[in-house]
């Protein structure tokens, strides 16, 4: 699907300008053929060993897509 090779691997970030994570997967629905939330991985060195903590991201709850995903206020790690 086009829309998750142009989301998955992009920067997340709160509106406070910290970085949250990195878009994994992207959650679609088939029947309304819609995007429901985003699943991110933390960045940096504990990512990279499996580390990483996951987070949902509903989609009402990002903002702004482009060369980075930017989400409204602060986010909590969690599964």
């Amino acid at each position: 699907m086009k829309i998750n090779k142009e989301l998955i691997g992009k920067e997340v970030i709160d509106d406070s300008g910290d970085q949250v994570g990195i878009v994994k997967d992207v959650e679609w629905n088939p029947q309304s053929n819609n995007v429901e939330s985003f699943e991110l991985k933390e960045g940096g060195v504990s990512a990279k060993l499996g580390l990483g903590e996951k987070t949902i991201v509903p989609i009402n709850q990002i903002d702004t897509i482009g060369d980075k995903v930017i989400v409204r206020g602060r986010l909590l790690s969690g599964d």
